[in-house]
């Protein structure tokens, strides 16, 4: 089931969009209650009321990017499943490779969420609290790692997890690269065609779903 989105953002969302704008255009170490609450355009004391600490402020921020991180992978499989596939089998992995670019690509209109998001993930340890919501662990990647194999048979491909996987963070990968090169044209990656490469590298045909 595809998760909730309220249209306008509670008190605490509001806080972590503000903090994610800060991280986003001066780094994680300017990122204080004070900024936050400036930025958020709020009274004094606003951010420390509901994060006490500024662990606690930078928790509400990986939750706030795992929800809008969450939507963006249910709109990618539920619009890929409405796509009928093309009966071309290299015709098929351009559509694919098409679609996956597509969702980078949505991804990378909001530029903000994706630069705290790998500052985040970058700056913070797999002990820490954040790992639940950005490591390999999350719920947010096991969903995606889940769903990808089935996305991958539906074009052709004799799909296992494994594969499924490396299609996911392959895709991540290639979002890091652009966010980071962001202004920098002559070091943007192709998506498209790095994703077609890698899927036209990948076995055809049916397989078990037990491989």
């Amino acid at each position: 089931m595809q998760p909730r989105v309220s249209p306008t953002p509670t008190r605490p969302q509001t806080i972590a969009d503000a903090a994610i704008r800060i991280i986003a255009r001066e780094g994680l170490r300017a990122l204080t209650h004070r900024s936050t609450d400036r930025e958020a355009g709020l009274p004094p004391g606003s951010c420390s009321y509901y994060a006490g600490t500024r662990a606690a402020l930078i928790q509400l921020v990986g939750q706030r990017l795992a929800e809008r991180s969450m939507a963006d992978l249910h709109r990618f499989f539920d619009n890929v499943a409405r796509i009928e596939p093309i009966s071309d089998p290299d015709g098929r992995l351009r559509q694919l490779a098409r679609v996956i670019a597509d969702f980078a690509d949505s991804l990378l209109a909001r530029p903000a969420d994706m630069r705290a998001r790998y500052a985040l993930a970058m700056d913070f340890l797999e002990a820490d609290p954040l790992s639940d919501l950005l490591s390999a662990q999350s719920p947010l990647l096991a969903d995606s790692f889940s769903r990808a194999p089935d996305l991958l048979r539906r074009f052709g491909i004799a799909a296992t997890p494994a594969h499924g996987r490396d299609i996911m963070l392959l895709t991540d990968a290639l979002t890091f690269s652009r966010t980071l090169h962001a202004s920098s044209p002559q070091l943007q990656l192709d998506v498209e065609g790095v994703v077609l490469s890698h899927l036209r590298s990948l076995p055809t045909g049916a397989v078990s779903d037990d491989a």
